[in-house]
């Protein structure tokens, strides 16, 4: 798994491998359900008793037959004024826009992995995960939940955008705005808009259908379409998976900008445009720009909100309000 030598990580044990033979190991896998999902990995003690935030243990972990989880749900959020997500579309028209700007921060990754590997210990990990400056993109949090939230799948960012170039990167981020002030990431997407047409049949790189809570970009060359002059049109930006509980009293947070500034193992140097653009975001009844999650209910969560930072993979930072730019496009 690229474990550095140096590092003292002790893995659980592993039943199947303690199994005597090839047969009696491959009958135990096989009774295994099919999904198992580490939460808060990172904030938890390893078998010997050893406790360092960051270390690959998980806080608590759950297993389900299928995935997408049975009984999952869509869960929607809408864009609104005043940087708000709600649970029904704004009455009234509004509009957001920023300036996209690949550059307007120096990018997470800095170009060499280093000694550090996926199950490296806590001293491996490094993030820069840096604040949006002003202006460079638009960001909109929900209300406090009022309980705890799992979230198992992928979900999407639904936006209408217009754009003063014919073809702009979209990056959408969802993250965990803590009752303590703080702010975790989560996970994120991102999407070509000339390239933003959804797949119609299992025939596409992923060989699946395009769904609500998993949408499939076809990325075939004749679906490419430059964006719209003089309108908004509707782009969706598929997200990564994520395995997560967003906590009673935590507020959820979706920020749209430039790709880079939030991956620790990846950063964009060809990004779309090469310049700048300004991009403007709508949100009404009749473009009701959204946020989508696969909520699974009936999750037992025997833990608390992590420490911050402790999280692989999720960095912790303080939680910094953004005032989106609001004018006539």
């Amino acid at each position: 798994m690229g474990l550095p030598q140096t590092d003292a990580v002790t893995l659980a044990a592993d039943p199947i491998q303690l199994e005597p033979t090839y047969q009696s190991a491959l009958s135990a896998f096989e009774a295994l359900p099919e999904v198992r999902v580490l939460f808060d990995n990172g904030a938890s003690t390893s078998p010997t008793g050893s406790a360092t935030a960051g270390d690959p243990y998980p806080g608590f972990e759950q297993s389900f037959s299928t995935l997408p989880v049975p009984g999952t749900t869509a869960h929607w959020c809408y864009l609104g004024p005043g940087g708000t997500l709600a649970a029904r579309p704004p009455a009234r028209n509004g509009l957001n826009w920023y300036t996209s700007n690949a550059r307007a921060t120096p990018p997470d990754y800095p170009g060499n992995t280093g000694s550090g590997g996926l199950w490296s210990n806590a001293s491996a990990w490094g993030w820069n995960w840096q604040q949006n400056p002003p202006g460079s993109a638009v960001s909109y949090v929900s209300a406090p939940l009022k309980t705890n939230m799992t979230v198992i799948g992928a979900g999407a960012v639904h936006l209408w955008v217009w754009s003063s170039t014919p073809n702009v990167d979209l990056q959408a981020t969802i993250s965990e705005v803590r009752p303590d002030g703080n702010e975790t990431f989560v996970q994120n997407g991102r999407v070509r808009a000339d390239e933003r047409n959804l797949a119609t049949t299992q025939n596409n790189m992923l060989d699946q259908r395009s769904t609500l809570l998993e949408p499939v970009l076809s990325m075939r060359a004749s679906d490419v379409q430059p964006m719209p002059k003089g309108r908004f049109v509707e782009v969706v930006i598929p997200l990564y998976h994520e395995g997560h509980v967003y906590r009673a009293g935590s507020r959820i947070r979706v920020t749209t900008a430039a790709p880079n500034r939030t991956q620790l193992i990846r950063s964009f140097s060809q990004t779309e445009p090469a310049c700048t653009a300004k991009v403007s975001v709508a949100f009404s009844k009749t473009m009701p720009s959204s946020l989508i999650l696969p909520v699974v209910p009936g999750v037992n969560v025997p833990t608390g909100l992590p420490p911050c930072p402790s999280l692989r993979n999720e960095p912790c930072r303080p939680y910094v309000a953004l005032s989106n730019r609001t004018s006539a496009r």
